[in-house]
């Protein structure tokens, strides 16, 4: 507990005082600039080496057999080849391993570099001019922080990936052993089927791998999988372990949990669930789950609020709504298909609990996780309603090692391999074919971020550009604003987004009166390359023919 514990405490308080710096000095030092970065890494230390200093040393958990070693072994290997190959140079172009990170990473680069250039903090969001930026930007400052110290773009991605990827392996162990990995590495129903016949696990199922889908593509789980797990992990030694000591001091509690909103919103909302439902459940855990409530709930709502309306724009918020059934087709078969066994196991350790009198650490922690899981089959949490999987998540992980600890654990031999094949045998078919070495799929050509940062060279950071609303925009991903950045990005994050979009089409048509439009959204220069080329290929703009090199644009006064 201590080292991972000492080192999310550090970047908690590094990113809080980079947020805080920056928004205090925003017009004086214009953002995150000048010495804060240094600050913000001196007092992360700082507070690191205090909580190594606070947390209790506590005994370590050996593996005990082979099947232990083996899922430490593939979440090594899966991380390595999942992050090694996070983005890489191939020719002219940099590449991404997996599809399912196309759009993603492109977004994160963009916040990064936004991140600092931004002049004003709070920051206006840069794939949609006019409007606060509402997103939890947590891990995109850490890495923004690192760009600033001199740390290339492409090795502060790495060691973030990888040193994430470490505090969670130690973070799965210590909660659930060798099934918290299986859990997180091989969910899934039947989809790893379709492998045989040539198809894409992704494309046949809706309940995706979990390591390929979010933890490698969601860049906040790389502190909030950790934090949270550790919490979880914190909470049960202290109600119900051996002696009932203090894992974690309050304080650091209060920071990981106070902080967890700028990271994850979906992660925050669950770890109070799961504090509610421990404190309802577990009465010896009350009084600690009310302190540390009283501490962190307050500072958890302020940055909650923060990150989903920008500093008091319209909160992303607005798009919980009634949406019964997730994203079912309408037949049972979608639920075998897409959870297996996992979900009646599930189903019957819920009601196993509500027979067993004395499995109250289990009841304390399923039961929450449970209702979560099920508000998330009739509520949407997210615009598109498969986001729902960043809660989903934190119910599987929870459950999963009560799965087998209650139901499966003292089965025959035959019972307990039939189950674990069934449970996780698609799942690890669907993980090797997610990180089979044939992938490798294009971002962005080398050459047009280089021609595009020649032509942005001089131009204020602030400046609003109007170019091709693609997710691998080269003007975007160097950090400028832009009029509308990649629909899929607006929508999912319930922008409002279409008036400002059709404006853009009008102006990069050229229709009569394109200046003024492009005045009216905020737009200081035209961008044109081969993606606005190819999105209007009949454009009246004058230089609308000449594509390469790419070309920039000033709009008239």
């Amino acid at each position: 507990m201590r080292i991972p514990a000492a080192v999310l405490s550090a970047v908690a308080a590094e990113i809080l005082t980079a947020l805080a710096l920056a928004c205090l000095g925003s017009n004086g030092l214009g953002g995150c600039h000048g010495w804060i970065h240094l600050f913000s890494l001196g007092v992360g230390l700082s507070v690191g080496v205090a909580a190594w200093l606070t947390v209790p040393a506590s005994p370590s958990r050996e593996p005990r057999s082979c099947w232990d070693w083996l899922m430490i072994g593939v979440f090594c290997i899966a991380s390595a080849r999942a992050f090694f190959w996070l983005l890489y140079s191939d020719e002219d172009d940099w590449k991404i391993l997996s599809p399912n990170n196309l759009g993603d990473l492109a977004l994160h680069i963009s916040f990064i570099h936004w991140l600092v250039a931004a002049p004003h903090w709070w920051p206006a969001s840069p794939i949609l001019a006019g409007d606060p930026l509402r997103y939890p930007l947590g891990s995109d400052l850490f890495n923004a922080l690192l760009l600033q110290s001199g740390i290339p773009l492409v090795n502060g991605l790495l060691w973030t990936a990888l040193g994430g990827a470490i505090l969670t392996g130690v973070a799965l162990w210590r909660w659930g052993g060798a099934v918290a990995f299986a859990a997180i590495l091989f969910n899934g129903g039947l989809a790893g089927l379709v492998l045989f016949k040539g198809g894409d696990p992704d494309v046949a199922s809706e309940w995706k791998n979990l390591f390929l889908t979010l933890f490698v593509t969601q860049r906040g789980f790389l502190f909030s999988l950790p934090a949270g797990l550790l919490l979880l992990t914190a909470w049960r030694e202290e109600t119900f372990g051996a002696g009932r000591k203090k894992v974690l001091p309050l304080a650091v509690q209060s920071l990981l949990l106070g902080t967890t909103p700028i990271f994850s919103v979906h992660t925050a909302l669950f770890l109070g669930i799961a504090m509610m439902g421990l404190a309802l459940l577990a009465p010896s855990s009350r009084e600690r789950m009310v302190r540390l409530a009283l501490f962190s709930w307050p500072v958890m709502a302020f940055f909650g609020w923060l990150v989903t309306t920008g500093g008091g724009g319209r909160s992303a918020l607005h798009a919980i709504g009634w949406c019964p059934g997730w994203m079912t087709d309408g037949t049972v078969g979608f639920w075998f298909w897409n959870f297996g066994l996992s979900l009646p196991l599930g189903i019957f350790l819920c009601l196993e609990l509500l027979r067993r009198g004395a499995d109250t650490e289990a009841r304390a922690f399923v039961w929450p996780a449970a209702c979560l899981f099920v508000a998330c089959l009739f509520f949407r949490f997210a615009p598109w309603p498969w986001d729902n999987m960043k809660l989903m998540i934190w119910s599987w992980l929870v459950v999963a090692p009560y799965l087998w600890s209650v139901l499966l654990q003292g089965r025959p031999l035959l019972i307990r391999v039939l189950a674990l094949m069934f449970l996780f045998g698609s799942g690890a078919a669907t993980l090797a074919a997610g990180l089979d070495g044939r992938h490798g799929y294009g971002l962005v050509k080398r050459s047009a971020l280089d021609e595009t940062a020649s032509l942005l060279h001089n131009i204020p950071p602030s400046a609003v550009i109007a170019c091709a609303p693609e997710y691998n925009q080269p003007v975007l991903m160097l950090g400028h604003p832009v009029v509308c950045g990649y629909e899929g990005h607006l929508w999912s994050h319930g922008l409002d987004y279409k008036d400002r979009l059709a404006s853009l089409e009008s102006v990069m048509r050229g229709d009569v009166g394109w200046q003024d439009k492009a005045r009216s959204l905020g737009a200081s220069y035209v961008y044109w390359g081969p993606l606005e080329l190819r999105r209007w290929p009949d454009s009246k703009l004058p230089w609308a023919k000449q594509a390469t090199p790419p070309s920039l644009h000033r709009v008239e006064e």
